[in-house]
């Protein structure tokens, strides 16, 4: 009896100790939050030298620009992002499949700038192919301030080329 015992103290203590070692190596699994696309963007004016030189000025010039973060914690796949009234996008970031985007990723659609500043606006949305927050999927910008161009000023230049994406 005494050694019956003894054995089956035993293997109740060997199989706690089992069921307590994977029970502290297994650890709570921690999954990514899920992608989170939103739109950014903005309508500002400047006073500072003009173009790729930076030598003539300087003057006000407007800038609009818009694009897309992933602010969430997975890579969100077939996103596009359109302006209203204009073109529809699809996200191209160099070294990565197109409509990828991975977590804390900017992907900017538009830039162009002018010389002087009048009332102007952007707006637009994106979409992707995974569920999501919609709430910060659209974007609306404005400028009311008015500064005339002077005679001689630079047409408007699109700044995207220019631009490193990603």
């Amino acid at each position: 009896m005494k050694k019956t015992m003894k054995r089956a103290v035993a293997a109740t203590a060997v199989a706690a100790g089992i069921a307590g070692g994977t029970l502290a190596a297994a650890g709570e699994a921690q999954a990514a939050g899920p992608g989170d696309l939103a739109m950014l963007g903005g309508v500002s004016c400047e006073f500072k030298r003009w173009g790729p030189n930076w030598d003539s000025g300087p003057l006000w010039q407007m800038t609009r620009w818009m694009g897309v973060k992933n602010v969430g914690g997975s890579t969100m796949t077939n996103v596009n992002v359109t302006e209203i009234g204009g073109a529809t996008k699809q996200v191209r970031i160099a070294g990565q499949p197109a409509g990828l985007l991975k977590p804390g990723q900017f992907y900017r659609y538009v830039e162009t700038k002018w010389a002087g500043c009048w009332p102007s606006s952007i707006s637009g949305y994106t979409i992707g192919a995974q569920v999501e927050n919609l709430a910060n999927n659209f974007g609306f910008w404005a400028n009311v301030r008015q500064i005339p161009a002077p005679q001689n000023a630079p047409g408007p230049q699109n700044l995207l080329p220019a631009i490193q994406q990603g």
